[in-house]
This record gives structure tokens, C-alpha cells and sequence, in this order.
């Protein structure tokens, strides 16, 4: 009966809400081929650790033990339409890291703006496994709302990209199918019509791999229109990573990185006819040759990558992640090497502008903090996995990534945690990045933001949280942690702890919460008469933690952060501020 009135209600909201939306010091090389997972460095670790604990924001009923969010690039994942969102991931068992036979592709509906969630609906049965899933949401004959889902949609033992197609909205009874030639990981985007338009990759031998383009009608599940972007020997090698991302209608890009020793580079070809035509290969930047110093720093493409369009627009924005290069390889051991760039080719003259690295980020610039990496997991890099999303009205830009945390590691790995920039001025100039997470004792990666719902003062971001760093997933060797998922709703411009005045107050103190009642932010604010650790938790009226708002170390001073309870239902909540000695909880009230 619960389930009938969830799934009425999922009808309901769906129609209405889619009516409103048309060091480490070693090369970190990951290689996923669907049958073999290979990383060049083993360390030997603990046992598993696989107990259920609570992260605050976690979707309820989606942790599982796989571990790599990404094959590559940003997955659309997330997206959100007023109060509905919908999120799919990949998931294992826990006596299956590796995903050898219980790897599945999962989607999650939340009705009200992610306080409540449907169970996961798998988009197939075991034994047949699927893989990597991202989403959009569709309109199938009828004008009757759905959503779709691409990704690795294995055939026995080999892999292949495929798509999966509900028959209706939240029902969870999938279509399933293949693209045209076996491969790898079909991801793309929603083009003009019922077509959606995306990239898939084979592997013709060792050394070399081809990408193709090619279209999927949702109505009728049948493919057309397969086209080469790139194959052997130019412009590209093997391990290739991609990205597919449209406008809604004509306008797309395919972006592609080239894995040639030592010329790495990050190319694209653009298509205005709906991917029936694609032009010449175009390059971001080239290892030693085009772009290949920026702010007077060497470095290097590599995969991590993402684009959007802005809304309305036929303008696009491209972010991946760098390292610096050599004449074998490329390395996280060399600071200037390690940014997150943008790319339009219509800002700066073309060239890639620094969103986040030494330029503005002290634990790459200061070598104190630097030098105390450990080891990164398999794929990551010190700055690593961009997302990138714009507001409805195009005026803010946003990107979500993940950066180490410096001295925290664990089992031979840095934590990481998840950083938020943005610009308003189309992504000429990008605002110091700010942690978001900001926790010593978690390992947060593969942030993607939702490229739908936001607005200049909110945005929307889902994250990879497990207890520990290192890849279960792969041959790191690393204990199998239980992962969680993470929704949470943030302003760019206002996140973190900020300085209220510069006067060193007397003692510690902990202020009533303005306004209150409230919904769905508020303000509180707090004094700290000395440098101190300082954290600041929210419970609700059962005493679970719901937010950590602060868990750091502050200097003196007058202090406020804000709250966002958007995910939270109507309830009193308490919030308690720990340092040093001093304790205080005040209550506070959520009325929507």
C-alpha cells in the first residue's frame, strides 16, 4: 500500500514539476576495460570495514560498497525539478567490491525535495550487470512523463554501451539496450526530438581505442546515425575519456581525452545539426604545445572532465582536471601542475582559465601543506573530478570538485574533501574555492552538480562519502567501506564559516539563530575568544545529527555560517556549538 500511494504521488509531482522545465607522487593512471581494472601502485591494508554508520544528507537506502563514481567524467546523475529529483548510481555487494557479478545501475525519486525517497528501482536483473548510469528525464508518446538512463550495459562477460528506458514515470520497469558495436559506456545528453545523442568508445587493440557518436530514439529504443569522432593514430590513444553534453536541440560537443605520451591533450568537435554532422578536432590544450602553460604553470590535461551549455544559449563551458607533464608520464609530485580549468572558446581568447590551483589555493601553493600527501586513490589527482553547472538564468556559473585533505590519511591514502567556486562574469574570473564538507575523519570524491533547478543563490550537488580513502572498487588493496551518496543544497557565495568583526570577544558564546522560525536558511552566530577546534552540529528532535555546519579549527573572533534545511522536514532542531571545554545547545524551529 505504501508503495502504491508513493508511486500516485511520484505521478503526480512529476507531471507538474516537468511541466516547469522543458600527491601523490606516482602516476595515478586508471583503466577500466569491463573486464580487467588495472593501477600501478599496490599497498597492502587493513581488513574490511564494512558496518553501517550515518553521514547527514545521506539518501536514504542507497549505500552500497562501489566505490568509483566515474569512468572518466561527470555523470549527470542529479537532476532537480522543483521538489522532484532524481538521482541513479551504481552499486555492489559488499562481498562484491570489484562488481564482478552483482554490479547494478540503480534510479531514486524524491517528491519532495529529498526529505522522502522511493526504494531503489535496479534498471535490470542479475546476472546481467550494468554499469556507470547517468540520467535524463524524458516524455515519451503521449506526452507521458519518464525518465532514461545510459551508461555500461554489460553483455555476459564483455562490456557495452546501452541505455534503459522506464515505461513510466517512477514505475522502475525498464526497456534495456544495446548500442551498435560492443565497446564501452554509451554517455550523453538530450538532443532535438524524442533523440538523445551520446559517445561510446571500442577498443579496436591495446594501444588505440575509437569514439563514436550515435543517436538513441527513446520512443521506439533503436539506434541510428553512428559516427566517428576520432580514431587510430590521431588524436587519440587508448584509455580515452569522455563527454557528451548538448543545448536541448542542435548544439553539442563531444570532448575527448587523448592519452598520446607526452603530447596529452583535451580535444573536442562540435556539432550544430543534432550530431548528424560533427567539424574538425579542436584542441583545449596540448601537453608542451597549445595551452600547455597557464599562469605560468606546466600542466597537462587529464581525465575528470565536463561541459554544459548555458541556458539559451549556443555557448558552452568545458572544466577537467591537470597534471604536470613529463617526457613518460604525467605526475601529481609538481604543484603547478595541479588545476581545474575552463574552457570556452569564447572567454579569455580561448586559452583555459584557472578556476582553482596555486593561484588560489593555499594547499597547493604552500609546499608545507603539500608536500604531506600520502597517496591518492586510483584516477584522483590533489584537485580532481570538476562538475559544472550554470543558474537558470545564466548568470552565475558554478564547479563542485575534490581536493586532498593535507596530513589527513588514512591507510596510506589523503582524504579529500569537496570544494565549491563560481563566476559571474561567464567564467573570465572564478572566486577563491571554499570547502564544503570540510571533515577530517571522511573521505568525500565525484561531486556532480545538477544541471537543472538552480538559481544564483542555490545550487544542487550529490557526493561519494565512505569512512576511508582508497579504492575498494580497484586493486588498491583498500578496505571495503560501506559508501553513501550525499545530496546537499548550497549558495556559492555563502558557504563556510565567515568573520563577523575583527574584535576578540571575552568568552565563548553561542547565539539564538536568526530568523526563527525559519525556512528554509538561517543564520547562526557564535564567538570564539581563542584560536580553537570548533564544531557546530544540528540534531533533530531524536538526536541524529542532520548537518555538520562546522568541524574545524578558528581562530579568534566573532563568527556566523549559515544553515540550509531545504531537505529537512517541518520540526524542531537543535544545534550544538563544542570547543575546547565549552558546550551550548539552542533550539531552533522549521516551518514550511
Amino acid at each position: 500500500m505504501r508503495k502504491t500511494m508513493f508511486l500516485l504521488l511520484l505521478v503526480l509531482f512529476a507531471t507538474s514539476a516537468f511541466s516547469q522545465y522543458r600527491n601523490v607522487k606516482i602516476n595515478s593512471t586508471a583503466r577500466e576495460d569491463g573486464q580487467n581494472v588495472v593501477f600501478n601502485s599496490v599497498i597492502n591494508l587493513p581488513p574490511k570495514m564494512n558496518n553501517v554508520m550515518s553521514y547527514p544528507g545521506e539518501i536514504p537506502n542507497t549505500s552500497t560498497f562501489w566505490d568509483y563514481q566515474t569512468n572518466g567524467s561527470s555523470l549527470n546523475v542529479l537532476m532537480v525539478f522543483g521538489d522532484t529529483i532524481l538521482f541513479c548510481y551504481g552499486s555492489c555487494d559488499s562481498t562484491d567490491p570489484t562488481g564482478a557479478t552483482t554490479r547494478m545501475a540503480n534510479l531514486v525519486i524524491s517528491v519532495n525535495g529529498g526529505v522522502n525517497w522511493t526504494d531503489p528501482m535496479p534498471v535490470q536483473t542479475l546476472p546481467t550487470r550494468a554499469a556507470y548510469p547517468e540520467l535524463r528525464k524524458i516524455y515519451l508518446t503521449g506526452n507521458n512523463p519518464s525518465v532514461m538512463l545510459s551508461g555500461r550495459n554489460y553483455n555476459g562477460s564483455n562490456s557495452r554501451g546501452g541505455a534503459w528506458v522506464d515505461a513510466f514515470f517512477g514505475l522502475g520497469s525498464f526497456s534495456s539496450t544495446y548500442v551498435m558495436q560492443e565497446g564501452r559506456d554509451y554517455f550523453g545528453d538530450l538532443i532535438s526530438g524524442s533523440l538523445y545523442g551520446g559517445a561510446f568508445s571500442v577498443p579496436p587493440s591495446a594501444d588505440y581505442d575509437s569514439l563514436f557518436f550515435c543517436k538513441f530514439n527513446y520512443n521506439t529504443n533503436t539506434y541510428s546515425g553512428k559516427i566517428l569522432i576520432a580514431g587510430p593514430p590521431n588524436g587519440i590513444k587508448n584509455n580515452v575519456r569522455y563527454r557528451f553534453a548538448s543545448d536541448g536541440g542542435n548544439n553539442g560537443i563531444v570532448m575527448w581525452y587523448d592519452n598520446t605520451v607526452p603530447a596529452y591533450a583535451m580535444r573536442y568537435k562540435l556539432t550544430t545539426d543534432g550530431g548528424t554532422t560533427f567539424g574538425t578536432t579542436q584542441a583545449m590544450q596540448v601537453a608542451f604545445g597549445q595551452n600547455g602553460v597557464i599562469n605560468g604553470d606546466t600542466c597537462s590535461p587529464w581525465f575528470g572532465i565536463d561541459a554544459a551549455y548555458k541556458p539559451g544559449t549556443t555557448n558552452f563551458g568545458a572544466v577537467y582536471s591537470t597534471l604536470f607533464p613529463t617526457a613518460s608520464g604525467q605526475s601529481a609530485g609538481d604543484p603547478q601542475g595541479c588545476k581545474i580549468l575552463f574552457y570556452s572558446p569564447t572567454v579569455n581568447g580561448g586559452v583555459p582559465v584557472e578556476a582553482a590551483g596555486k593561484i588560489n589555493m593555499d594547499i597547493i601553493s604552500n609546499p608545507s601543506l603539500f608536500n604531506t600527501m600520502a597517496a591518492l586513490q586510483v584516477g584522483v589527482t590533489p584537485l580532481s573530478h570538476p562538475s559544472i553547472a550554470y543558474s537558470s538564468d545564466g548568470s552565475r556559473i558554478v564547479i563542485a570538485f575534490s581536493a586532498y585533505q593535507p596530513g589527513d590519511s588514512l591507510d596510506g591514502f589523503n582524504y579529500n574533501d569537496i570544494y565549491i567556486t563560481y563566476s559571474d562574469n561567464g567564467g573570465l574570473n572564478w572566486a577563491a574555492p571554499v570547502n564544503l564538507t570540510n571533515t577530517h575523519t571522511w573521505d568525500e570524491l565525484y561531486p556532480v552538480l545538477s544541471e537543472t533547478g538552480n538559481t544564483s543563490g542555490q545550487f544542487t550537488v550529490k557526493y561519494q562519502v565512505t569512512k576511508g580513502p582508497g579504492a575498494q572498487s580497484f586493486n588498491n588493496n583498500a578496505p571495503t567501506y560501506r559508501v553513501y551518496h550525499v545530496l546537499k543544497k548550497f549558495n556559492p557565495a555563502n558557504i563556510g564559516v565567515r568573520e563577523v568583526n575583527n574584535s576578540v570577544p571575552a568568552k565563548y558564546s553561542l547565539n539564538q539563530n536568526y530568523p526563527n522560525p525559519f525556512n528554509p536558511t538561517t543564520t547562526i552566530r557564535f564567538d570564539v575568544p581563542k584560536s580553537s577546534f570548533v564544531t557546530l552540529n544540528v540534531y533533530d528532535i531524536t538526536g541524529k545529527l542532520v548537518e555538520t555546519l562546522v568541524e574545524e579549527n578558528l581562530s579568534a573572533g566573532s563568527k556566523e555560517v549559515s544553515f540550509n534545511a531545504s531537505r529537512l522536514s517541518s520540526g524542531v532542531y537543535f544545534y550544538k556549538l563544542t570547543a575546547d571545554n565549552f558546550q551550548s545547545t539552542k533550539k531552533m524551529i522549521l516551518v514550511k
